[in-house]
């Protein structure tokens, strides 16, 4: 009798349990979301087509807002204490606070590049892609000087506005070419490889493997060993960013929350 009484009441709490872990948080946006990334601990930035910045954390709660007169270049959520951001019109950049209240500005020296298409944060530094030589710069010295610049002499053909993106991550800077792939380049600026697909919109990373989206399934490439492994998609979207036990499914104006294990 305590046998049956112990089944029967397994039976009525893991649908419950099921549904609960299956669980999913939808919100929408008031503008059409063009760029999507998350930081360090898991939080989902927005940036929509308006110039606003929107940052959520992993129960779909607003932390906060900023709004930009138009959307930056380039954003970097770094480590959540703080997030990175570039203008390239007024050639500008700043850091913005956790909660989105406090933005700071600083002009990029035009002495260290004559059109800096995208400039993205390395530690104390700058790295900074030019678009007149199409040269990679880093900053030094608390991003007073340069100390280094690197001609991308193996990409003769490109237009500027084949990359939209780059980041640091582990002393590599990661260069997104929308018509290539993903260009990797060591703490030097020396070209290593390319890696990835064509028409990536974006990237990011879990961990010690940079993952991004392709035919509604995830690619995951190890840094370090090149083994990739592949996780298909619940759903369909624009952009697919995860933490260690969630999935941001972003469309134009939806983010569709879902418990997810990437491993």
């Amino acid at each position: 009798m305590r046998f049956i009484l112990l089944f029967l009441i397994t039976l009525i709490l893991i649908p419950g349990a099921i549904a609960q872990n299956n669980k999913k948080i939808t919100f929408e946006t008031k503008g059409d979301i063009i760029w999507a990334g998350v930081d360090r601990p898991g939080d989902l930035f927005l940036v929509l087509q308006t110039g606003e910045v929107l940052k959520y954390d992993k129960q779909g709660k607003k932390i906060g807002s900023h709004s930009f007169k138009g959307p930056p270049t380039l954003l970097d959520p770094l480590d959540g204490v703080q997030s990175f951001y570039y203008m390239v019109d007024g050639n500008h950049y700043g850091n913005i606070s956790s909660d989105l209240m406090e933005v700071t500005k600083f002009p990029l020296d035009p002495a260290f590049a004559i059109n800096p298409w995208l400039v993205a944060p390395s530690l104390h530094e700058l790295w900074i892609l030019d678009s007149a030589d199409f040269s990679i710069k880093k900053t030094k010295m608390k991003s007073s000087s340069i100390s280094l610049e690197a001609i991308l002499i193996h990409l003769p053909t490109k237009k500027v506005k084949d990359y939209v993106y780059m980041r640091e991550y582990q002393n590599y800077l990661f260069l997104l070419d929308k018509n290539s792939g993903i260009h990797l380049y060591n703490a030097l600026g020396k070209f290593v490889k390319t890696f990835g697909e064509k028409d990536l919109t974006y990237f990011n990373f879990l961990g010690e493997e940079i993952y991004f989206m392709k035919d509604k399934q995830l690619i995951f490439l190890d840094l370090f060993n090149d083994e990739r492994r592949f996780v298909p998609l619940p759903m369909a979207c624009k952009f697919a960013l995860i933490n260690e036990d969630k999935l941001y499914a972003v469309e134009s104006n939806r983010v569709t929350i879902l418990d997810f294990k990437p491993y």
